[in-house]
């Protein structure tokens, strides 16, 4: 795998993260601007972090905390502690960005929510994660990703229609959300630098919302057409598109994204031999009412099942490409990091750790052009910056440190 140059600094160098999430999706959206830049302070709580606990682990560190935490300066602080809040409290009056994933109320009762750093700051940007948001009546609830994969509708539409309602095998929830995390990050910061009056700006971003936000209209083809959508499998012949899973005659997967509209649909059918189907869509049969549409599109799937069961997939794989249909095989993470289109565009690059050497990991998403950076390194060993933090940043002595670690405080 190839490094990502750096072309320049990153989009967001000179700005600083305060990373006090202790779960997957805050300390992700951390990792995130981390890629684009900032300068990124992760906080962990002086027993360890829950993240260094999943599987799978090697020499008794955890895989995700390597990749997760990649890029962040690495300290401990208790923030239940009245030191500890005292510290953070004066490493918050130097950052840009706070992100947290405390249930609600927590950091309030600790005397560190918004309101009460007011006192030190008023160009603070405090990203708040949770199951549920910071309002309504379920906001106190513990909330973990599975439990919103659950509740967005997400589950009951994934799977086959003759089988239970299927979970995602990743981390689903905790991606989304840190993406939406992130992007409210950015504007609060863009509204921050803009805004004639000085103020805290608060980013509310839920497990549960998230989710919902991608899955595009479920309950709009309830209200509309009281319809309830359910599973489909591998097709989205339900949705009117051409698309499944397909098996070649050697037993390798892919899948076909006949994609929408008559003239994708068309180059699809065009491919695999199907001139009649072809035929039968540029009459206009998309434009019909559903009753007649799905039955044809179950139709060009049927007769794709069998155009793949009769060849092996390099034959597959010559005749799809010089017609120029979308498709792809199921890849497995070997198949991936072997791709010459992976390989040559870096999709998957290399951060260095000292136990672990050069660590394979996905690169910075998205490119910016003239202004990506390396990884510098992979997830830090527990407080592996406390010195330089609060020493160098504070001004705490030795003495001090030694102190704070005998309260367990840092």
């Amino acid at each position: 795998m190839t490094s990502t140059a750096m072309q320049g600094e990153g989009t967001l160098a000179g700005i600083r993260v305060l990373d006090i999430s202790h779960q997957y999706s805050g300390a992700l959206a951390a990792s995130m601007l981390g890629d684009l830049g900032a300068d990124v302070l992760a906080v962990e709580h002086p027993s360890g972090s829950p993240i260094r606990t999943m599987l799978p682990k090697k020499d008794g560190d955890s895989v995700w905390w390597k990749v997760t935490q990649r890029n962040k300066r690495a300290v401990t602080l208790n923030l239940s502690s009245q030191r500890g809040q005292a510290i953070f409290t004066e490493l918050a009056a130097q950052y840009d960005i706070v992100i947290e994933n405390f249930r609600p109320g927590t950091m309030e009762k600790w005397g560190i929510g918004p309101d009460d750093l007011k006192a030190v700051t008023s160009r603070l940007v405090m990203v708040r994660i949770s199951g549920y948001g910071q309002t309504g009546p379920y906001r106190l609830r513990p909330g973990y990703g599975t439990v919103s994969e659950a509740l967005s509708g997400f589950a009951h539409l994934n799977g086959f229609p003759d089988r239970p309602p299927a979970l995602p095998s990743v981390t689903l929830a905790d991606g989304v959300t840190a993406v939406f995390a992130v992007v409210g990050a950015l504007a609060a910061l863009r509204a921050r630098d803009t805004s004639p009056v000085p103020r805290i700006e608060v980013v509310d971003v839920s497990l549960l919302e998230s989710l919902v936000r991608i899955i595009p209209n479920q309950v709009t083809v309830l209200q509309q057409m009281g319809l309830l959508l359910n599973r489909q499998g591998n097709s989205l012949v339900e949705k009117g598109v051409l698309r499944d899973l397909y098996q070649s005659r050697d037993g390798r997967y892919f899948v076909i994204g006949g994609g929408i509209g008559s003239q994708s649909m068309a180059k699809t059918l065009a491919g695999v031999g199907a001139d009649e189907l072809r035929d039968e869509l540029l009459a206009g049969i998309l434009h019909q009412d559903d009753a007649q549409v799905r039955p044809f599109l179950n139709r060009c799937n049927q007769y794709i099942h069998a155009w793949a069961a009769r060849r092996d997939y390099a034959e597959i794989d010559a005749e799809l490409t010089d017609s120029g249909v979308v498709y792809g095989p199921i890849y497995d993470a070997n198949d991936l990091v072997n791709d010459p289109h992976v390989r040559e565009r870096g999709v998957i690059t290399t951060a260095p750790d000292e136990g672990w050497g050069d660590i394979l990991m996905p690169a910075p998403v998205p490119r910016i052009a003239g202004r990506h950076q390396p990884l510098r390194h992979a997830g830090r060993s527990r407080g592996a910056d406390n010195a330089a933090v609060f020493g160098g940043e504070l001004g705490l002595s030795d003495q001090d440190l030694r102190e704070l670690a005998r309260e367990s405080v840092i």
